[in-house]
């Protein structure tokens, strides 16, 4: 072919001796190239994208790539999102879905997306659509937001609440992030400024940022107390994980138990998955400070009772095993009430910061009911979906997440269940 006389904007092939010439490869050829290569390679020759990368053949890589890459977990990526054989058709949209696959990694986010089947918001694995990634209008629009961010963007509609809500992600054309509604009280700070010592800091990821934020399910719909109680999260994962337990734990019938505590542990608010997608059941612990530097620490789960009456840890086996597991001599505490004083449990946060509470006690505490004069800022969704975003500044380099059963940390927003339905025992 080096003697033909081509231009790289010939859609036809070169032709020989009167002999069209064919490609080189053959099936899986596209494995050969980079991801880079496939796309220079269309650009130069267009006639390679008529013969030699059609969509069959783009295709054929995205799947198997879905089905190579491994999680964190060890589960393959296409366990959890594959992409629509209909919609996702096109070579343009085909290259986008590889060099998301190829390119990022989806640990946080599927995280997220398994934690939303465990709670019955989704079904895996997913089905991405065009709209999907359409979500972004170009590359430089994706990696404008922090990977985990761009990537929820991306599967978000797909976790849908019980109220016809869903984990969806907004940008507006200023750049504000706005999350399950189109309304400025669900606006997310990305990234904000946080003190030297905060307790943030010491694992804070330019790809998977805190975010600060006044949202949470009251039991009847999703609210925010924005400006009145700003809850510091500590990453855009922990985020969407928390909106899903907080929908859960409202919607789902739930075996519970609590112990107020008068020792201070210096967070406002962490959770602790105690369950990942090879359990039947979920079941979490969450701590938080309530008044008075004391602590309320919350267990639930939604496991099988082995027997009618009895104390929480013999009725709830499997849980209070896993919770042994997580929390050590901390058990103790929690089923038993046996309080030693003036010794550190192994489950205390040390958090020496006094100032970066995002502003106390929720609005939501004490809540009677009343749907009138609660501070909460609220409204119907205006079903406006045009949310593409645009361009800012470039992304950092991607990086893994902890197991999922990670400690997920939340400032704020206890109020989501200390309100008016009573989740002790």
């Amino acid at each position: 072919m080096g003697a033909v006389n081509s231009k790289s904007t010939d859609e036809v092939s070169p032709a020989l001796n009167g002999q069209v010439l064919d490609v080189v490869y053959r099936d899986e050829r596209d494995g050969l190239h980079t991801l880079k290569d496939l796309g220079n390679i269309r650009r130069s020759a267009l006639f390679f994208s008529k013969v030699d990368f059609p969509a069959q053949v783009l295709r054929s890589r995205l799947n198997r790539s879905l089905h190579r890459i491994r999680l964190a977990d060890g589960n393959q990526l296409d366990a959890v999102l594959t992409f629509d054989a209909q919609t996702v058709s096109e070579p343009r949209e085909l290259l986008a879905a590889i060099w998301m696959v190829e390119e990022q990694r989806w640990d946080e986010a599927a995280e997220v997306l398994q934690l939303a089947s465990q709670c019955d918001c989704c079904t895996l694995p997913l089905s991405l659509t065009a709209d999907d990634i359409n979500k972004h209008w170009s590359k430089t629009a994706y990696m404008s937001l922090p990977r985990v961010l761009a990537q929820l963007r991306v599967v978000g509609r797909h976790v849908r609440f019980r109220d016809g809500s869903c984990l969806r992600f907004l940008r507006r054309a200023n750049g504000e992030v706005r999350a399950i509604k189109d309304e400025p009280g669900f606006r997310l700070d990305v990234n904000p400024p946080l003190a030297a010592h905060h307790l943030y800091q010491r694992h804070r990821q330019q790809h998977d940022p805190p975010v600060r934020s006044g949202i949470y399910y009251n039991g009847r719909r999703w609210v925010s107390s924005f400006g009145i109680t700003d809850a510091s999260v500590s990453s855009v994962s922990s985020f969407a994980k928390g909106m899903i337990y907080d929908h859960f734990c409202w919607t789902h019938p739930i075996n519970r138990t609590s112990i107020h505590l008068n020792s201070y542990s210096g967070a406002r608010v962490l959770e602790l998955v105690l369950t990942d997608s090879s359990h039947n059941f979920v079941a979490g612990i969450r701590l938080g400070d309530v008044a008075d530097r004391s602590v309320l620490v919350f267990v639930f789960t939604t496991e099988a009772p082995v027997c009618a009456s009895g104390a929480f840890k013999d009725r709830f086996r499997q849980t209070t095993q896993l919770g042994s597991e997580a929390l050590g001599r901390g058990l103790e505490v929690v089923f038993d009430g046996q309080v030693v004083q003036d010794e550190p449990s192994e489950w205390e946060v040390d958090d020496s910061d006094d100032d970066e509470d995002g502003g106390g006690e929720s609005e939501a505490e004490g809540d009677d009911g009343d749907d009138d004069d609660d501070g909460d800022v609220d409204g119907g969704d205006d079903g406006d979906d045009d949310d593409d975003m645009h361009p800012n500044d470039g992304q950092e380099a991607s990086g893994g997440s902890d197991e999922y059963s990670e400690l997920l940390g939340r400032e704020g927003l206890w109020s989501a269940h200390t309100g008016n339905k009573d989740r002790g025992s």
